[in-house]
């Protein structure tokens, strides 16, 4: 029998295949922890899915990170005779990143529709098994949850970031008090104008 409205008791009857079947209060104490237990695996998956998106908007600022000048022109040269015949390596790279990105996104979904689901059995004990699980999750995982937001959000507003590279020539640059170092800007207009 299908319930409309909230209801207290542990015979469930089936849950998600026939055979399933919660009948019982040792049953619906382990499936309550098990729909516990999932519920904070869904906020771990939300972290997870986040810290991802976060590292690749890093890894796209990177690739245009370290500002042009003639050591880091040199340098890229050096490093596109040497990748041309391993091209396919950071195409397979980013495919592998966007399969991994499309499996989280996909047990992340999944996970959620199930506990959706349960929910909807109007059952008190599920109810607060599931929401209770998610409480617990984000005690647990709402910290990172900001902490990963902001640096998506500073990722994705930031248009350079400075690599190890470009760290070590600003320190041998800082080294040579002969010249003083070129600001990114001057170096970007010379770099613009050059090509």
């Amino acid at each position: 029998m299908m319930h409309m409205s909230f209801w207290w008791g542990s015979d469930v009857g089936d849950v998600f295949f026939s055979g399933l079947t919660v009948n019982g209060t040792g049953p619906m104490v382990a499936l309550c922890l098990t729909l516990g237990a999932l519920s904070v695996a869904y906020e771990a998956f939300k972290i997870h899915g986040a810290k991802v998106r976060a590292r690749t908007a890093r890894e796209r600022v990177r690739a245009a990170s370290c500002p042009p000048s003639e050591s880091a022109t040199l340098l890229s040269l050096e490093g596109s005779v040497g990748q041309g015949l391993l091209s396919a390596g950071p195409l397979t790279r980013r495919i592998g990143m966007l399969l991994s990105e499309a499996v989280v996104f996909l047990f992340h979904s999944i996970l959620g529709y199930a506990l959706m689901l349960t929910v909807m059995i109007y059952n008190g004990y599920l109810f607060v098994a599931v929401v209770g699980g998610m409480g617990l999750g984000y005690f647990l995982f709402g910290h990172l949850s900001m902490k990963v937001n902001m640096e998506n959000f500073q990722a994705q507003r930031t248009k350079m970031i400075c690599t190890t590279r470009c760290l070590q020539q600003g320190e041998s640059c800082a080294m040579s008090h002969s010249a003083p170092c070129p600001s990114s800007r001057t170096t970007r207009s010379n770099y613009q104008t050059l090509h």
